[in-house]
C-alpha cells in the first residue's frame, strides 16, 4: 500500500494508493495546521479504506523546496512511518520536479521551473521536454529571460511565466511513476530539501558575525 504526502505548501495533499488499485485522496487547506490535521487524516483514509496503519508499506512525500514547517512535518510522519515499518519504502519527491511532471503532461520543450525563495531569490531547476532533471534543485538571485520559466500558481508573479496548479491526483500519478522508475530509500535516510538556512539559522549565523 503507498501513501504519497505532500505538506511543503499551504494546501497538503495526500493519497493513499490500496492494493486493490482503489485510490483514496484528501487536501488539507490552508486554514488548518498541518501537524495536528496529516497524522489525523491519514488514520480517516485508514479506516475508509479498510486497512491498517502498519499496511503502509510505501511512501512517496515531496521534500521540498518549500515551507520549512511544512517539510519538516511531511519528513517527520514519514521517520514516523519508518519505526512502524521498519522495511519501508521511501521515494522523495522535489516540489520542482512534480511542478515539471504537470507540466509537461501536456507540452513538449525544455523549461526551468521556478519557486519563490523570498528576499529575491528562486528555487530553480531545469528539465529536458522528457522531464529529465538536467542540473540538480538551487537557489539563484537572477533568471535567465531565454528559459521558458513554470511557477507555481499564486507564489509568482514572473513575465512570460506559465503557472500550474499542484493537485493530490498528479502527486499520486507522478509518485507511481516514480516507484516503476527510482529505487527506494530507507525512513532513517530521508533528508528535506530546503536549500536555504531557516530565518532562525540565519539570525543565529548574523549574531555570531556581529560577535
Amino acid at each position: 500500500m503507498l501513501l504519497v504526502v505532500n505538506t511543503a505548501f499551504m494546501d497538503a495533499n495526500i493519497g493513499l494508493v490500496l492494493d486493490s488499485g482503489k485510490i483514496l485522496s484528501r487536501t488539507i487547506d490552508a486554514k488548518s495546521k498541518h501537524s495536528e490535521n496529516v497524522l489525523k487524516t491519514i488514520d480517516e483514509m485508514c479506516e475508509e479504506g479498510n486497512v491498517r496503519f502498519r499496511d503502509i508499506d510505501k511512501v512517496a512525500v515531496v521534500i521540498g523546496p518549500g515551507s520549512f514547517t511544512g517539510i519538516r512535518i511531511g519528513v517527520a510522519i514519514v521517520k514516523a512511518l519508518g519505526c512502524v515499518n521498519l522495511n519501508l519504502k521511501v521515494y522523495p519527491i522535489t516540489s520542482l520536479e512534480l511542478m515539471a511532471y504537470i507540466y509537461l503532461q501536456n507540452h513538449k520543450e525544455k523549461i526551468t521551473c521556478v519557486l519563490n525563495a523570498l528576499s529575491n531569490l528562486y528555487f530553480t531547476a531545469k528539465f529536458d521536454d522528457d522531464g529529465k532533471k538536467l542540473e540538480k534543485e538551487k537557489m539563484v538571485d537572477k533568471l535567465n529571460d531565454d528559459e521558458k520559466i513554470i511557477v507555481l500558481k499564486g507564489d509568482l508573479n514572473l513575465p512570460n511565466s506559465v503557472s500550474v496548479e499542484l493537485n493530490t491526483v498528479s502527486l499520486v500519478d507522478f509518485a507511481l511513476k516514480k516507484i516503476e522508475k527510482d529505487m527506494p530509500i530507507s525512513a532513517e535516510n530521508l533528508e528535506p530539501l530546503y536549500l536555504r538556512p531557516s530565518q532562525a539559522e540565519a539570525n543565529l549565523k548574523s549574531n555570531k558575525k556581529n560577535d
